[in-house]
């Protein structure tokens, strides 16, 4: 049996900080700042889109010494690639103190990184499942996954074109200048199926990725 108190350990996941890198020219590595400080055990979630479909990220890594992870893989749609990547239970550091470096194997066109940071995140194993779609229209949609317990849902899109919202249900907490490239959220209360939208101001090539972590505390129990 589960009790009262072991339910209300389960923490709700809360966005810290968003800062995205989007040069505009073609670049081998590309750097982004988190210029708030950052909170030890809290989670990066990286999303990391370019327009092409044929380089790599080659590496993911920071100046406080963090480890990054691939959370889906790099997808492709109409000459547009993105990925997610996470660093669990991250080391404390100064405002403005900690530098995320993402390197490709080329030089790269339009690389567009969003880097945020989440509290409420499980520290060991935050990362649950994720899925990956592109098309063509004014709509973009991930795809569903099913969410083995509550957290939070990521979604992220790359367009050849803008997009102006994310979808229902979630909170748009970036849209980067000038490539209009979206990342957002919502946290969940309980596991389920959950897909990722976000709409365009007309008609254009996107590719959206969805991925979802699972909060602290899910699974603490407390023998009655």
């Amino acid at each position: 049996l589960v009790s009262a108190a072991a339910a209300a350990e389960v923490q709700t996941p809360a966005l810290k900080q968003v800062n995205s890198a989007v040069p505009q020219t073609s670049q081998s590595s590309v750097s982004v700042v988190y210029t708030g400080a950052q909170t030890a055990g809290d989670t990066n979630i990286l999303a990391i889109g370019w327009n092409n479909a044929t380089s790599n990220v080659t590496s993911v890594t920071d100046s406080a010494g963090n480890v990054y992870q691939l959370a889906v893989p790099t997808a492709r749609g109409a000459g547009l690639s993105q990925a997610i990547y996470y660093a669990k239970n991250i080391k404390a550091a100064a405002a403005g103190a900690n530098t995320v470096t993402v390197a490709f194997n080329t030089a790269t066109p339009y690389v567009d990184i969003r880097a945020t940071e989440y509290s409420g995140l499980d520290a060991a194993n935050p990362f649950d499942v994720g899925a990956s779609a592109s098309g063509t229209g004014t709509s973009a949609n991930s795809g569903s996954v099913t969410s083995t317990a509550p957290g939070l849902v990521f979604g992220a899109g790359m367009t050849a074109g803008n997009f102006t919202a994310a979808g229902t249900g979630f909170t748009t907490r970036i849209i980067t200048s000038p490539d209009a490239d979206i990342a957002a959220d919502r946290v969940t209360t309980a596991a389920g199926a959950y897909n990722a939208t976000a709409t365009l101001s007309r008609s254009s090539a996107w590719l959206m990725q969805v991925a979802t972590f699972k909060a602290a505390g899910v699974g603490a129990s407390i023998a009655l």
